[in-house]
């Protein structure tokens, strides 16, 4: 089975993408984890990509297609999560790999914004907790270097509100061009809450 997960940030995109791998015995593919993996392997298409990134030059489709498309085209089956984010980069991908469901993780921006700017990571080890989810044993402090608990710079809310502004703006567009293979899911339950939908709908 080929599967596209969608979903803004904090929906449980990476979560439930790696329970769909373990079930369905297929890669999980992020295109986050691609892009980092290209750039470190000194590729040619690696340090074109890392080139324009430290420009803050804007990638192209079709140099971020070449990199996705490697990958998909090893495998039969997989669990691609992060790409496409645009109506374009999905009719590319059509030509070639198209999905055979679209998983969208529905989640409140309300939710998105507890989510994010609730979350905190030890400015000592990297750790990361949240101040509703994943609290620490003491306020403020990693339970295991005692390092101070921070919040990212882009954790805030109004740098929160901006992302999901940008998500919805990109998503509507691909919803239409997926009309036809769209699985929606409620994203603002809990993790095993939206394993289970998944399960039912895709029948797995």
């Amino acid at each position: 089975m080929k599967l596209l997960i969608i979903g803004p940030q904090a929906s449980g995109k990476g979560t439930q993408a790696d329970l769909l791998a373990k079930r369905l015995g297929a890669p999980h593919l992020s295109s986050g984890d691609m892009l980092r993996a290209e750039k470190k392997s000194g590729s040619e298409l690696g340090k074109e990509i890392a080139a324009m990134i430290d420009k803050g030059t804007l990638v192209p489709d079709e140099m971020i297609w070449a990199m996705i498309k490697k990958e998909l085209d090893a495998h039969d089956a997989w669990i691609l999560d992060g790409y496409p984010r645009r109506e374009e980069q999905a009719e590319m991908q059509d030509k070639e790999h198209a999905p055979d469901k679209v998983i969208i993780l529905e989640v409140s921006d309300e939710v998105c914004i507890q989510r994010i700017s609730g979350r905190r990571i030890c400015d000592t080890c990297g750790r990361d907790y949240h101040i509703k989810y994943k609290p620490p044993q003491k306020e403020g402090v990693c339970d295991v270097e005692g390092g101070k608990l921070v919040q990212r710079p882009d954790d805030n809310e109004e740098a929160v509100k901006k992302r999901l502004a940008d998500y919805h703006a990109q998503t509507e567009p691909l919803l239409e061009h997926y009309a036809d293979r769209l699985v929606w899911i409620n994203g603002d339950q809990g993790i095993q809450e939206v394993w289970h939908e998944i399960e039912k709908k895709l029948g797995i």
